[in-house]
């Protein structure tokens, strides 16, 4: 069997990576021009391959849009929940493990502030593209569910699953005014406001 010595085929590292420069140059085009305003010809183009290559990947240019999507939640709820982990193992007063878990949130948000707006718009105009938000949201509740669970220094809230949609809808919420579409509040007004209103609800004193 011919492979490069990792155990994968060099063409299944090559079709990966056409297909990730698709999702780059998708990610891109989308951010400037929105999703009405780009078709998979000018996304082949930006990717450097022949526009018949999109359809090896994707079933049309939503499937590509739906993809992207995809791709940005893998990377950012890995993130953010990785952080997460690695503070409450290092013994990070719960406080301060709260403080840097939303400000890294909001801050995820930001180097595609377009796409993410693009997305915002296109979960009302597009069922396909509603339900797998909903689905996303979904999973983010439930991973945030488990880290409240397992988080020390934490009041335990009676609803479990009520806090962590609070929690998510709240930090989506300030994330889209202050990053994403720049609240005339001021991001940082936002921000300190909504780790007050989560330290006076979450946080156990004698362990802040």
């Amino acid at each position: 069997m011919n492979t490069d010595g990792t155990g994968h085929r060099p063409m299944q590292k090559r079709a990966e990576a056409t297909r990730q420069a698709l999702l780059d140059a998708a990610l891109e085009l989308f951010s400037e021009r929105g999703f009405h305003g780009t078709n998979t010809k000018e996304v082949a183009a930006r990717a450097g391959v022949a526009t018949g290559s999109v359809y090896r990947y994707f079933t049309n240019k939503k499937a590509l849009f739906l993809a992207v999507m995809s791709r940005m939640e893998d990377a950012m709820r890995g993130q953010i929940f990785g952080l997460g982990r690695e503070l409450a193992a290092s013994g990070a007063p719960p406080r301060q493990t709260m403080e840097r878990l939303v400000g890294f949130a909001l801050e995820a948000h930001r180097p595609h502030r377009a796409f993410h707006r693009e997305v915002l718009a296109m979960t009302l105009l597009d069922p396909d593209v509603a339900r797998v938000e909903a689905e996303r949201e979904g999973r983010v509740r439930r991973e945030l569910m488990d880290f409240l669970a397992d988080m020390p220094g934490l009041y335990p809230p009676d609803d479990l699953e009520a806090a962590a949609e609070m929690i998510h809808l709240s930090v989506e919420e300030v994330a889209h005014r202050a990053v994403i579409f720049d609240s005339p509040i001021g991001e940082e007004r936002l921000t300190r406001m909504l780790l007050d209103m989560l330290g006076a609800w979450l946080v156990i004193e004698n362990g802040a």
